[in-house]
């Protein structure tokens, strides 16, 4: 009985403290798009979440760890996530598509994130940069690179980083209100990104 009494007291305190870890992360939100990042003190969120300083630094060493889970939130795990289409670029696109509208549905958060100033791989553990789903864009990538529908003379990795610089510039874009449609955004710059901004001609004939 009192082996059961003890567990179940650790983890009503465990559960207290990812509560407590949840309610500073948020707090620190809501003051981070009020104000901006740089206008937020530690003060400031330990007063917003309800919680000592002193407590706030049991959860966190500084405020860029809350970064880096707020970062962690938004890029979350793609595993339920399907690519449609036959070739590389639709189905690239359709990956992309599927994550920016997951993205959307935490639009507070969103904006946040794609509107810092900063290098997200500063930020982040091991510098994940960008959405899991990254890691999926390049195998489709790398099956057009091995079937020949992408160009050989290019290094797989540059595509990749390519496409990866197309979703944050989409993401930024729509967060600091040069798009109104994420969505929309993402398919243009995509669209340049896969097939160039040149109408292919056919030689003109040389006149005799």
């Amino acid at each position: 009985m009192t082996s059961g009494s003890a567990g179940w007291s650790r983890a009503k305190r465990a559960s207290g403290r990812v509560d407590t870890r949840a309610a500073i992360v948020d707090a620190a939100l809501r003051l981070f798009s009020r104000h901006g990042y740089i206008g937020v003190r530690v003060e400031d969120i330990a007063r917003e979440s309800g919680v000592s300083r002193a407590t706030f630094y049991k959860h966190f060493s500084e405020r860029d760890e809350i970064l880096g889970e707020l970062f962690a939130r938004l890029l979350a795990s793609d595993d339920d996530i399907e690519a449609a289409g036959r070739d590389p670029e639709t189905r690239v696109m359709s990956l992309l598509r599927q994550v920016a509208a997951r993205m959307l549905t935490q639009e507070t958060l969103a904006r946040f994130v794609y509107s810092l100033p900063v290098r997200h791989d500063s930020i982040l553990p091991g510098g994940a940069a960008a959405p899991a789903v990254m890691t999926r864009v390049a195998e489709e990538l790398q099956n057009g690179y091995v079937a020949g529908t992408l160009r050989t003379d290019i290094p797989l990795e540059a595509y990749v980083e390519v496409i990866g610089r197309v979703f944050e510039a989409a993401m930024r874009d729509w967060a600091e209100d040069r798009s109104d449609d994420a969505l929309e955004r993402l398919d243009q710059l995509l669209t340049i990104a896969f097939n160039g901004i040149n109408t292919r001609r056919k030689p003109q004939k040389r006149q005799a």
